[in-house]
């Protein structure tokens, strides 16, 4: 990986500052073992996280001014924008330099990129847009010009990139019909797969969780016998609060089913924002970093417990025209430079560090108490050893900005541990649970007095969570 080693030193030390500066209100006193030791995508094989690293392509962010934060992040994926308009300037004269740049340094940190080939290009009469909400290339001119810029991409990375997403949140740009969208993503896919057969294509990207006009482009397909063209609905399921969505989410996937149950969904772009500004996608809302982490981390292991592969954005603040869009996991300075790291990076950090392909969703992981409010709870099991890790947290409100913690009792009849300990995933802290709050009997695991607030805590087997030395702890 090309970073220096200091820049690695600054990361670590930059996490245990964040470590010390959580806040402590509501922290349980049972003892402290230490806190999650990061691992870098280099140190994972697989998981379930994508990044956001969109935005690129219209220089709202800079790769080289965050790329070092990337592999110590531990997400296997990242999401690119593919800029026709910053590549092609010039009629049939494309410069891949900039993304050439971007794509091989994320392959080399660990990361594998995957595309979402979007936004148009001015040089070509009704070539489509290059902002938000963009228009999709309508003329016969920019439609052919489009397909000789995908097939080019496509022949280019193709050695390291096979997923490929066709636009994005084509529902939410004006005059971009079902049908316009339609016919874009059979000629779309009709060249990546002339180019690549196994490529993976991801379809749809839509702007929230609108099944309808999921459902009306997939029919189109389907009259045309061109549903086997998609392999995975997008979706970008923003709300206040992230469990709040699924009721949604449901709808879309059996929209979906309708036309086949092969077809993967993806939550491909969610984030929150660190402040209250208009910040675009859940504005008006008094956010800070505190709360941003919490969201992240919801949003995240909400869906893992559904099995929908998940990608937060974004990585990095995105300074559009007309503002900064502070949803990403590092905080800009105005000159797009990283001032610092936010909690909700670290919090993310420790995500990956824990949650990789060794683990499997337990289906159906039920649990019982007699606590009021509404708790989401999923249950993994690491393939091997067969050792367990449960998530918990209150998912009833949007994230907020007190860390009260509540005791609660909970009986897991399918929990069987050895040794549990107990997590604030947001924090890192990792705490041995006295012999008194818990209990492994035959019917299950029985927990007393556990502190769960509106932030994922976890029960899990010590043994799979990777802790920090004693020198390197909080």
């Amino acid at each position: 990986m090309k970073r220096p080693t200091l820049v690695g030193l600054f990361l670590v030390l930059g996490l245990l500052l964040a470590s010390g500066r959580a806040q402590t209100e509501g922290d349980t006193d049972w003892p402290c073992l230490g806190r999650i030791q990061p691992r870098s995508a280099q140190q994972i094989e697989a998981s379930n996280w994508s990044v956001g690293a969109e935005t690129m392509d219209r220089d709202y962010t800079r790769y080289e001014s965050w790329k070092s934060y990337l592999g110590p992040l531990g997400f296997k994926k990242a999401r690119l924008q593919a800029g026709w308009a910053k590549t092609e300037r010039q009629e049939g004269v494309y410069d891949w330099a900039w993304l050439d740049a971007i794509i091989f340094d994320m392959v080399e940190q660990g990361v594998e990129p995957w595309m979402c080939l979007c936004y148009g290009n001015a040089i070509y009469a009704d070539g489509g847009g290059t902002r938000l909400g963009a228009q999709i290339p309508q003329t016969t001119e920019a439609l052919n010009a489009w397909e000789r810029f995908v097939g080019t991409a496509v022949r280019r990375y193709g050695h390291v990139i096979d997923e490929w997403e066709v636009w994005n949140e084509p529902n939410h740009g004006k005059g971009n019909t079902p049908a316009i969208y339609a016919n874009l993503l059979v000629r779309t896919a009709q060249v990546i797969r002339r180019e690549q057969p196994q490529a993976h294509i991801l379809a749809i990207s839509l702007a929230g969780v609108d099944w309808q006009f999921a459902d009306a482009v997939l029919k189109m397909l389907a009259s045309q016998g061109q549903i086997e063209l998609v392999d995975e609905v997008t979706y970008h399921p923003y709300a206040h609060n992230p469990d709040s969505s699924y009721e949604a989410v449901a709808k879309l996937r059996d929209v979906i089913d309708a036309y086949s149950k092969q077809i993967i969904i993806r939550q491909g772009e969610n984030g929150a924002p660190s402040e209250r500004r208009r910040t675009k996608a859940l504005r008006n809302y008094d956010w800070t970093e505190l709360s941003q982490a919490k969201w992240a981390l919801r949003r995240l292991l909400g869906d893992l417990g559904r099995d929908i592969p998940s990608s937060y954005f974004s990585i990095m603040d995105m300074k559009y025209p007309d503002e900064m869009n502070r949803k990403g996991l590092l905080h800009s300075r105005d000159d797009q430079t990283v001032a610092y790291a936010k909690p909700a990076y670290y919090a993310l950090q420790n995500l990956a560090a824990v949650f990789d392909m060794t683990l499997a969703r337990m289906v159906d992981y039920d649990y019982h108490s007699d606590f009021r409010q509404s708790l989401s709870v999923f249950g993994y099991i690491h393939r091997l050893s067969r050792r367990q890790v449960v998530t918990i947290w209150l998912d009833g409100e949007v994230p907020s900005d007190d860390n009260k913690k509540t005791a609660v009792d909970l009986q897991l009849p399918m929990g069987r541990f050895q040794t549990p300990v107990y997590v604030d995933l947001r924090t890192g802290r990792v705490y041995e649970i006295p012999p008194k709050q818990w209990e492994q009997q035959a019917t299950g695991c029985r927990l007393r007095g556990i502190p769960c607030y509106d932030s994922p805590i976890l029960i899990a087997e010590r043994n799979l969570i990777p802790i920090a030395p004693a020198s390197l702890g909080p």
